[in-house]
């Protein structure tokens, strides 16, 4: 870059220039717009699937699932500035509206069951409260917890050690949005030693990834019809015999994310959600 250039450009667009001639970060971005294009997919996918009875109140999750996939771009659109202070404030973001949904479909799962425990009717009032826009002081924590000792996902959740790596995870989210140190901060990449981005960028995605497979996972030990493939509606709405299982096979492009991703669980994680479910991947 010229002085000049330097000189008369700011600190953004010098990191945007930067990322852009750099083929390692180009590389990383790819990858997290895949992420962002799988969650358009399930959002489509789940159209229709996601309502939701809560006391007297029914809604579509469509408005946490969109939430999801924008911030997802918004993550992406910090990245290609080098904020990646601000891409883990949002990641976090990311996460909490991502596991708020799951929340809400263990309370629809419980509700099914006429589970009327204390922690179920705690539920249900703090999702009115969220409807009507008066929810305050529900962390994270609380919401992980809550789906943590789900009957669907308990066993789950202590086979593949979730806990401690949320735990973890939470602690850099933090770190990020509360600035907690220098190294918490966006900077200038001339400032950076060389392939620094590169290493900042490649864990982030990481940590996309895993929180994203993450859902993936539980969401389908929830509701195995959140990834069913459309084969089974699709023939009963053209009047025909829908092919023998195919109420169990797994939507394609979700088979294909859980082989791109399963390992940052557990390569046996296909294979627990068919013991638990009868899902079929292909």
């Amino acid at each position: 870059m010229e002085f000049n250039d330097y000189s008369e450009s700011t600190i953004r667009q010098q990191n945007q220039k930067m990322i852009a001639q750099d083929e390692g970060c180009q590389k990383t971005l790819s990858e997290m717009r895949v992420v962002e294009e799988f969650l358009d997919d399930l959002g489509f996918l789940s159209y229709g699937r996601d309502y939701i009875l809560c006391g007297r109140h029914t809604f579509s999750l469509q408005i946490l699932s969109t939430s999801a996939e924008l911030t997802a771009g918004s993550i992406i659109s910090c990245c290609e500035s080098g904020c990646i202070a601000d891409a883990y404030s949002l990641l976090r973001k990311y996460r909490d509206d991502l596991f708020f949904y799951l929340y809400v479909m263990v309370y629809s799962t419980c509700d099914t069951l006429n589970c009327k425990s204390p922690a179920a009717v705690q539920m249900e009032h703090n999702i009115e409260q969220w409807l009507s826009n008066g929810l305050n002081d529900l962390y994270i924590g609380t919401v992980l917890q809550a789906i943590g000792q789900s009957p669907q996902v308990k066993d789950a959740v202590q086979k593949y050690k979730l806990r401690s790596y949320f735990k973890t995870l939470g602690a850099k989210l933090n770190n990020y949005v509360h600035g907690n140190g220098i190294a918490f901060y966006n900077q200038n990449i001339y400032a950076l030693q060389e392939k620094t981005m590169q290493a900042q960028l490649g864990e982030l995605l990481k940590d996309i990834r895993f929180i994203t497979i993450t859902f993936l996972f539980l969401l389908a030990l929830c509701s195995p019809l959140s990834i069913m493939s459309t084969d089974y509606v699709d023939h009963l709405d053209c009047n025909m015999t829908p092919p023998d299982r195919s109420e169990y096979w797994v939507a394609p492009f979700v088979t294909e994310f859980f082989k791109r991703n399963a390992d940052l669980i557990d390569e046996s994680c296909m294979k627990y959600i068919h013991d638990s479910t009868l899902m079929e991947f292909d």
